[in-house]
């Protein structure tokens, strides 16, 4: 553990010498434009010398609330933001505040991306991070980190392997549905051709319930649970998305053949809404089987999959299979209490320390946050550079056929957002 934990605190002060770095080069290029702007207008030369020094404080300023949001905190701790001085209590309205939990093994590199990434492109947000997310001595949700989500409603994280503490997490949050973005990327390679599919799963009820018991010595049951007012505020969930992405068609991956009470529940309260908005959004029903099909024989033709819980888990690993690996593929879950965004790649601990993992995924969480946090222009600009590093070049980290390390894909991106 400690030798984790002095990885994490190397990584943290290297990211905060890369965002003084990235600091100085705007500085610089301001002040040879404001050279230059001093020898072409010789009368304005006073007006051009404030300018560039109150352009320099104001950068400075910024990237100084990236910085000291980064630096390590106490073990379960969040990282505070900078101090504001006479006007400590009152926070910027164009900031935005997200709470970031380095999770297990490979998480505090998945982190550190992101943060290193949001600094190149100038992303206004102040991070509460969390190095340590269980209560002490427990598998419990930390209550400071309770209490950073509840407050902030946004939040990213690294992947965690305890199945109990996610399982409280989730029921604490009443997280009811988890949402996968799967899109081809141009320039990777994948026998699938282009594809771009959203699946939507319950997170609440289904095979996922956590319902189970011995009923005689020898045989174990579990049980599937469906209600009617879950299975309608997934179904309005979905709808809501497709319309608000402006998404053409929604199918339904089931088994109601099979299982004709809980499924035939869940395909109900589908039906219902699909009859809100027949001029809206086509609906179709398909079983869980051919649907798997269809993913790998026709990508091109889905749209919007929405499943119960297990079903769903599925179909994502299969899409992010199709983007090159279950880790490559962004995803949020979703509750009344916030949105909580991260990629489907497992913590690897073997991998720690060893700059290996693959980022992508877990930039491509954060673009989705982005959006989400009304920051358009950041995320397109993130987003743009990680396609342009794929479409126009070679450069690949080990899971994809290349030889780059996880820091040196960070560094490209950053070197792209950066040189724009």
């Amino acid at each position: 553990m400690n030798i984790v934990r002095q990885l994490r605190s190397g990584q943290r002060r290297a990211v905060l010498g890369l965002c003084q770095r990235y600091a100085s080069k705007d500085q610089s290029k301001d002040q040879s434009k404001d050279q230059s702007k001093n020898q072409s207008k010789n009368q304005s030369k006073n007006q051009s010398k404030n300018q560039s020094k109150n352009q320099s404080k104001n950068q400075s300023k910024d990237c100084g609330k990236l910085q000291a949001t980064k630096s390590p905190g106490k073990s379960g701790e969040p990282s505070k933001g900078p101090d504001k001085g006479p006007d400590k209590g009152k926070a910027d309205p164009k900031r935005k505040m997200v709470t970031m939990i380095d999770g297990d093994g490979v998480g505090a590199e998945l982190t550190n991306a992101v943060l290193e990434v949001c600094c190149a492109a100038k992303v206004p947000i102040d991070w509460d991070i969390f190095h340590e997310h269980k209560a002490p001595d427990s598998e419990d949700v930390s209550p400071e980190v309770l209490e950073s989500l509840y407050r902030n409603k946004v939040s990213i994280r690294g992947p965690i392997k305890s199945h109990r503490w996610l399982d409280k997490l989730r029921k604490e949050l009443k997280q009811f549905a988890y949402v996968s973005v799967c899109q081809h990327l141009e320039g990777n390679e994948s026998p699938y051709g282009k594809f771009d599919c959203v699946i939507v799963r319950d997170e609440f009820e289904g095979e996922y319930s956590g319902i189970e018991h011995r009923v005689v010595p020898g045989v174990l049951q579990t049980i599937k649970v469906s209600t009617s007012v879950g299975s309608t505020r997934l179904a309005k969930f979905v709808f809501d998305y497709a319309l608000k992405e402006k998404r053409k068609k929604i199918t339904v991956a089931h088994k109601a053949n099979i299982m004709q009470l809980t499924d035939g529940n869940f395909l109900e309260a589908m039906h219902e809404e699909a009859d809100k908005h027949v001029q809206e959004v086509r609906f179709e029903e398909r079983y869980l089987d051919t649907v798997c099909l269809n993913m790998l024989m026709k990508p091109e033709t889905n749209d919007v999959l929405v499943s119960s819980s297990m079903y769903g888990d599925v179909i994502s690993t299969i899409g992010g299979s199709m983007m090159g690996g279950i880790g490559m593929c962004p995803g949020y879950a979703v509750s009344s209490k916030g949105l909580m965004y991260n990629c489907q790649i497992k913590p690897h601990e073997e991998m720690v320390g060893k700059d290996l993992v693959n980022p992508t995924g877990f930039l491509l969480a954060a673009v989705l946050m982005l959006r989400e946090q009304k920051l358009d222009d950041h995320a397109a600009r993130i987003l743009c550079a990680i396609q342009s590093l794929y479409k126009d070049s070679d450069f690949r980290t080990q899971d994809l056929g290349g030889e780059a390390k996880c820091s040196e894909f960070v560094q490209k991106v950053c070197d792209i957002l950066t040189s724009e």
